[in-house]
Order: structure tokens, then sequence, then C-alpha cells
């Protein structure tokens, strides 16, 4: 994968991201509650959701596009699991707040 073909798919990954988002938060809201989840933070909740379904999703996607596991595809899916635990815990506005903080344009 290379940044070409990110950029021209920026749109499907940000669906992709947002249905992810959406199935962690409806997940987290129905079983908060249920058990030992209820002992849990709800943020360690939603951060392990995260890393199972992106893990999932990713495995199921490059069994799919018959694509070959390098180890460190798995590192970047993990990574992208934060984010997308970000992005369920404090919404979208907070990611691109700490975008703008950091990667500020000149003018």
């Amino acid at each position: 994968m290379n940044m070409e073909f990110i950029i021209s798919n920026a749109s499907v990954i940000l669906v992709v991201v947002a249905v992810i988002c959406t199935l962690i938060s409806v997940i987290t809201e129905f079983t908060k509650e249920i058990g030992i989840l209820n002992k849990i933070p709800t943020a360690l909740q939603v951060l392990a959701l995260s890393i199972i379904i992106c893990t999932i999703a990713f495995f199921a996607y490059i069994s799919y596009a018959r694509i070959a596991f390098v180890w460190y595809y798995l590192v970047a899916v993990i990574f992208a699991a934060f984010l997308v635990a970000i992005i369920c815990c404090k919404g979208w506005d907070y990611l691109i707040d700490i975008w703008k903080r950091f990667y500020r344009t000149k003018g």
C-alpha cells in the first residue's frame, strides 16, 4: 500500500472508520452495564473493543483482497484502533482539534 492508494480511497476509508466507530459505540452502549463490564472504565472497554474489531476487520479485508500478511500491517492496525477509540470516546471534533494543534498551515 502506498500514499497514492490511501489518498484516492480516502472517502472509503472514512466511511469504514465511521462504520467501525458506530459499531463500537452501539456494542459499548448495550454491554457496559453487564456483569464484569460495569466494573471497568468505559474508555477501557472501548479501547479493547476497538482493537478487537479493527483487527478482525483487517484480517477479513486482507483475506478477501488476497493480500499477503506483513507484521507491520498489524502494528498499523493497532495504532489505527487507538485513533478509532479516541473518536468513539471523545468525538471527531477532539481528533480534529489535535490535528489542528500540531499541523498548522502557514499563512
